[in-house]
């Protein structure tokens, strides 16, 4: 399924809670209520999880690595950072022994790769800083004990927010536009960690999927270029979205792999 389809899918299930009240077969008691529990049984962040997997498995990477298994949303891995355990979404485990060790400090761990994915359509604007905080942390917990560990994080944030008062009657109304080029410099700068001695609170990729919910297809971003031709940020911006979109981002991910452990580990 491509990324579009995803988009689509993803629209298409939170118009459908929002307008009916309905998940599941269940009703609630309005629109707001629906695409919590939407929000709850995670079949939105699913979508991306299975596309990020698809997206390994065209790059070469063996299925019976990958974690959790194709199609399924379990069991997840949770791997010990300096502060916790936290699980992965998607995990590439090289050999089955490394899963035995995954809640130990063992310097192995360093060979696994793992993406996490997040999705914020509405709330987002006055709860970024939060959701930022809890981003960066996460490569710090991890990287602090396994340094030489590529991390890789999804991020899909809507050019206009579903407004959460217009849920609550039922309709999909959307605010006005988002601070596209807040959330891009602030991503950029927790991307593109190269060096395993410093910037621990980096991630080796991180991909912001930038989309348009508003479009009965929605319209996903992967240019500055385009972003200003929508009047979304200035024209005289210097933020780039250079390796910040999902082109190549399983690619890049699996080339620093390699530049560190070496072909005939994962590919």
């Amino acid at each position: 399924m491509s990324i579009q389809q995803i988009l689509t899918n993803i629209k298409s299930d939170f118009d459908t809670a929002i307008t009916t009240r309905r998940f599941n077969g269940n009703r609630y008691a309005n629109g707001n209520k629906a695409k919590e529990a939407l929000i709850r049984s995670q079949r939105i962040i699913n979508y991306i999880h299975e596309f990020i997997k698809s997206e390994f498995v065209r790059c070469g990477v063996p299925a019976q690595m990958i974690y959790p298994p194709v199609g399924n949303s379990s069991p997840e891995i949770k791997i010990k950072g300096f502060l916790k355990s936290k699980n992965q979404d998607v995990a590439i485990i090289p050999t089955e022994r490394l899963v035995s060790l995954t809640e130990t400090k063992s310097p192995e761990i360093k060979k696994i790769l793992s993406v996490n994915i997040r999705s914020q359509l509405s709330s987002l604007s006055k709860n970024i800083d939060t959701l930022y905080e809890r981003t960066f942390a996460e490569a710090l917990n991890l990287h602090l004990s396994h340094p030489k560990q590529c991390l890789g994080e999804v991020y899909l944030i809507p050019t206009h927010e579903y407004d959460d008062k217009a849920m609550l009657q039922n309709r999909v109304i959307f605010k006005s536009a988002s601070k596209i080029e807040d959330y891009i410099r602030m991503f950029q700068a927790i991307n593109d960690r190269r060096s395993t001695g410093k910037d621990a609170y980096k991630y080796e990729r991180v991909c912001l999927l930038i989309a348009d919910f508003r479009q009965a297809r929605p319209k996903l971003y992967g240019s500055i270029e385009e972003l200003k031709k929508d009047s979304l940020i200035p024209k005289n911006t210097s933020i780039s979205l250079e390796n910040l979109t999902i082109k190549n981002f399983a690619e890049d991910l699996l080339t620093i792999y390699t530049e560190r452990f070496g072909r005939g580990v994962i590919l």
